[in-house]
Formats: C-alpha cells, structure tokens, sequence
C-alpha cells in the first residue's frame, strides 16, 4: 500500500489520475492528512510518501520527524522523503549554488548584500508561485516591495536572483521531470515568451512540439535529475529547471506536485494518459506498494477524501465544458 502523506489542503495532486485515468491505482493508494499520520505506526507493510514539507510549521515538522523515526523502525515499510532531512527550497538552492549549473542566488530578507545581481524577485518559499512576480532592478525598488508587499500573504519571502535567457527562437524553456523511488521520468518542457515560464503556450509550433516529444521519449537528463534529487536527499518529487549552455540550472523540487491538472474533457487538446500510466505504474513499482496493508480508519478518511475530490472536479470538468461550449470567443 501507498500512503501518501499531505497537507490537508492540498490532498488534490493525484486527484486526476486516481479518478479519471487510472482508477485502478486506488486500491493501492491512500490519501494521509498529517493530522491523521499517526494512524501509520499500526500499518506494517507498504511505502510512506512524505509530501507538503514546506508547509508545515516547526512544530508540525518536528512531530512528523519523530513519526517518521518510529516508523523506520518497522522493516515492512519504506520511507520517500522525509519531514526535515529533505532539503527545502532554499536550503537546496544553496547546496546547489556550488555547483557549475546554477549561478544565481536566493537570499533571506534579513541576508542581503551589495552583491545581488539584479533583477530580481521576491517568492514565497512556501507553496507554488502562479503569478509571475514584478522584477526588481536595484536596491530601492527591492526595499520598497519588501516594505509594501502588494497584498500578497507571504509565509517565509525570499529573493531571488532572475535567471534564464530565451532560446534562439524567442522562447523561454522549463523542463519538468519527477522521480518515483528509482524511477526518474520527464513530464514535459513549458515553453513561453516570458521569463516566468508557468504554462506553455498557448500556440506551439510544430518544432516545438517534436523538441517536447524528444524530450519525453529520450528523458535526456535522467542522470543529472537523480544527482539533484540525491543532494536533496528526496526521492519523491518533480524537479523545475532549465539549461545554460548544456548544464542544468535548478529552480527548485515540488515534494507534492500537481501529476494532472484538468479533468478530460471532449475538448482536450492532447491525451494525458500516458503521463498518468507513467506515474501509476512507478508508483506501484515502489516496495511493498500493493501488499493490502491498511486500517479502517485511513481507508475510511481516504474514501472521504477521495468523495470530496470527486465532487470538485466533476465541477470543473462542468465549467472547462461551459467555457469551451459559451466562453473565450465561443457564443455570447
């Protein structure tokens, strides 16, 4: 069994693949709130996934920590992360700026200096960024957007130095990879005309869409990938980078990443299943992953959950179709 532990709001990142694409996979996997993850010391049998790190609080960190540690006691089950040996985004970010590939830095409010090269951006280090940050060019601007935050609630802010040159086609590149246990698979490569590269954009060319082909097929960077996600001492994750001449430069490790986003739709513009076999079937690879050890109490508030999801998506499948069908220049 598969006991993916999570922040309990952010219990959505399997959603699309568990209900949709490979329903199958929840037989073998459940949903784990932290609040709930002392239920595991009665399981003996399976692979425990610590996710959601960064959004813990100290205190929070420290108990999962001790959990973990009794856990380990236990021969039947393996561990993928863990609740503070694995390294959170700055702290890798700094092990990783020794290295040949990632030249930028990122710095706590409280650490800055005269040597920051600008621009640069300011980014919580908890969670996700989905809105691409202003940039700041110098000192002045970087101390007025500290002060005034723009109504953004941040955790833990960090400032970090803007990196990353467009291809010779005008494109930025943002390749994604994940690594299951052993098992390391590239996702995709976002591609867009802004340095903040979030989403790929809207119109690919035909050579764009061979490059990402390529790169899904031939997961060109395994190796470098499993070196980075070694240093991070993680092995559960998806991993955001890019390339400067030929070397990896790192933006960070999503220890809880989104696997598929939208429920299908007729209007799907490409066929996610095999992203999602991809990701399934390296789940089930991992030890111990479908020996049918469990408790009533996790499959019960994993049903729970899994209803709840159920429910959230089939609504936004209903409103992906209403937009396609009334929206964005559809009829009005």
């Amino acid at each position: 069994m598969i006991f993916y532990v999570t922040h309990r709001k952010h219990a959505y990142t399997h959603a699309v693949v568990l209900l949709y694409h490979r329903p199958d996979l929840q037989a073998s996997f459940r949903l784990v709130r932290y609040e709930d993850a002392g239920l595991l010391r009665g399981v003996r049998a399976g692979v425990v996934i610590w996710s959601d790190m960064d959004r813990l609080s100290a205190e929070e960190l420290q108990r999962a920590a001790e959990l973990s540690a009794e856990l380990a006691q236990q021969t039947g089950l393996t561990q993928l992360n863990h609740p503070t040996a694995s390294l959170q985004r700055l702290d890798l970010l700094r092990v990783l700026r020794g290295d040949d590939g990632n030249f930028f830095r990122a710095f706590r409010p409280d650490e800055l200096d005269d040597t920051m090269r600008y621009p640069v951006f300011i980014r919580d280090e908890v969670g996700a960024l989905y809105e691409e940050p202003p940039l700041l060019h110098d000192r002045p601007a970087l101390d007025a957007a500290l002060a005034r935050p723009d109504g953004r609630k941040l955790v833990r802010p960090i400032v970090v130095e803007m990196t990353g040159t467009p291809g010779p086609d005008g494109y930025y590149r943002k390749f994604a990879a994940y690594r299951v246990g052993d098992t390391i698979y590239a996702q995709h490569i976002a591609m867009s005309k802004s340095w903040f590269v979030k989403n790929a954009a809207d119109r690919l060319l035909p050579a764009h869409i061979d490059e990402i082909r390529a790169y899904i097929t031939e997961n060109p960077h395994a190796g470098r990938v499993m070196q980075v996600f070694e240093k991070a001492r993680m092995q559960y994750g998806r991993i955001d980078y890019t390339l400067a001449e030929g070397k990896l430069v790192v933006f960070e490790i999503n220890s809880n990443p989104t696997v598929l986003s939208d429920p299908p739709t007729p209007f799907a513009t490409y066929d996610p299943q095999p992203f999602a076999d991809r990701h399934s079937d390296a789940l089930l690879a991992l030890p111990q992953a479908t020996v049918p050890d469990s408790l009533p109490e996790i499959d019960a508030a994993n049903r729970a959950t899994l209803a709840k999801l159920r429910r959230r998506y089939e609504f936004k499948r209903l409103k992906l179709v209403l937009q396609k069908i009334f929206g964005r220049g559809g009829a009005k």
